[in-house]
């Protein structure tokens, strides 16, 4: 698939320059943010995800990890929603990161509006992801905190003006759009399947007292995606 090259075209460094700050229960949506950051900006900010066993492994010791990565990174991205924002765990990623100096991004999903951040965070300039201009405002502040090129979509003449630049540039325009467009699709699919575990999660877990496909077959089943 052509969005794979975007991530894909230059190896990730090991320690990653993105920081991912999220709860377990809000793992999809923060999955979608990482994919969107390291196909956007091309390898240039590799993003990390505490929970992502492709990134710690078996045998290491975990907080360790988590603290090496957040000394490395740059950026930290605060996934925050009305639940999350309470969590003693996403507040001390966020005060660690502030003490080390690290830009932090709050991110405000579902139903948590930036008007509505609480202290401290709402000294901060935020990010509603449920906008398109928001989420490319996302990519360029990393890329700007990062010091790197911001894609060509994001500026505010680069996606209209790339027919001067010829074949290669309206190419990244287009795999860019199109990777835009995907995040939208990932972000919905993302929030259908957190709904759903945080409403199901506890009889899945059981196993055997609800078969998927009772869980499925009510009124509150998943809706499909548009």
């Amino acid at each position: 698939m052509q969005l794979r090259k975007l991530g894909n075209c230059l190896k990730l460094p090991n320690m990653a320059q993105v920081f991912i700050s999220f709860i377990h229960e809000e793992g999809e949506t923060a999955a979608a943010v990482q994919k969107f950051v390291n196909q956007m900006l091309g390898g240039q900010g590799n993003a990390f995800l505490s929970s992502d066993k492709f990134q710690v492994y078996a045998g290491e010791n975990w907080l360790d990890r988590i603290l090496e990565e957040l000394e490395a990174a740059k950026v930290v991205l605060l996934i925050l929603s009305e639940k999350s924002v309470t969590r003693p765990w996403v507040n001390f990623e966020a005060g660690a990161g502030w003490f080390t100096k690290k830009k932090i991004i709050p991110i405000c999903i579902k139903e948590l509006d930036k008007e509505n951040l609480p202290k401290p965070y709402s000294s901060l300039q935020a990010i509603d992801l449920k906008y398109t201009d928001e989420q490319l405002y996302m990519i360029r502040s990393i890329a700007h905190h990062l010091g790197v090129e911001e894609p060509e979509i994001v500026s505010r003449f680069g996606a209209g003006l790339a027919i001067l630049g010829g074949p290669e540039v309206i190419k990244k325009v287009e795999l860019q759009q199109e990777c835009l467009e995907q995040f939208g699709k990932d972000l919905k699919s993302a929030a259908r399947v957190e709904k759903f575990l945080e409403k199901h999660g506890d009889n899945l877990k059981k196993g055997g007292t609800m078969t998927l496909k009772d869980l499925l077959g009510g009124s509150d089943n998943l809706p499909e995606e548009k």
